[in-house]
């Protein structure tokens, strides 16, 4: 299995955006954690033979993490 760590801050008006890096080559954005994971993984998985699984790990900055907290408190979670 190939881990895969990725930074991931939050901007107004895109919503949480990945940095690229030697593994994932592009940045990706998405509105929730959930989708960018999902995208980052379609990334991830290009290039690689098929079958091989892969773990995302999505480490959030200050402002990121300041967000998530936010939403869950909106949902009551």
């Amino acid at each position: 299995m190939t881990r895969i760590t990725v930074q991931v801050g939050f901007r107004e008006g895109l919503g949480y955006v990945s940095e690229a890096n030697h593994t994932v080559t592009r940045s990706v954005s998405a509105l929730s954690l959930n989708v960018l994971r999902k995208r980052i993984m379609v990334v991830a998985l290009q290039g690689r033979k098929a079958g091989e699984e892969v773990a995302v790990t999505l480490l959030l900055d200050s402002v990121a993490q300041r967000e998530c907290d936010r939403r869950r408190a909106a949902a009551g979670l």
